[in-house]
């Protein structure tokens, strides 16, 4: 026979409420992540589309398009970076761990795991670096 509780509570608790705060964070942390998404996928389109030219004249401009496209993508990952801490220093402070916001929202455990190495970039070479690297369609949700 399984004891008895002496708290008066049903079972084991589960992962903490987070704050409406934290919630909206949460929700704004998703959308960072669709951005990082879209930036990358278009990273990625402009590199394959600028390698598909053969014009010698298109240099400068296929350059331009590029740096755009890189300049877009770095600076989602920099939202993406800030949102982070945000989440994570407002979970600190209503005494919930990293490990069980990732347990809450499973966009945001997810997008830790997923995006780690953007999440840890802190040059423009490593954002290049791993954009390069990255699977070319990962799950866009469009």
């Amino acid at each position: 026979m399984v004891a008895d509780r002496t708290d008066g509570s049903a079972g084991p608790a589960g992962p903490p409420e987070p704050s409406r705060r934290l919630a909206r964070l949460l929700r704004g942390f998703a959308a960072k992540v669709d951005a990082v998404r879209t930036a990358e996928f278009n990273y990625h389109g402009v590199m394959l589309t600028e390698s598909l030219r053969q014009t010698s004249r298109a240099g400068r401009a296929s350059d331009r398009r590029i740096d755009e496209a890189f300049g877009a993508l770095t600076e989602t990952v920099v939202d993406l970076q800030d949102c982070q801490a945000a989440v994570l220093s407002l979970a600190e402070v209503e005494g919930i761990s990293a490990e069980a916001v990732c347990a809450l929202d499973e966009t945001f455990g997810t997008a830790t795991r997923q995006y780690a190495g953007y999440l840890a970039a802190h040059t423009f070479d490593q954002v290049q670096e791993l954009a390069e690297k990255a699977p070319r369609f990962r799950g866009r949700t469009s």
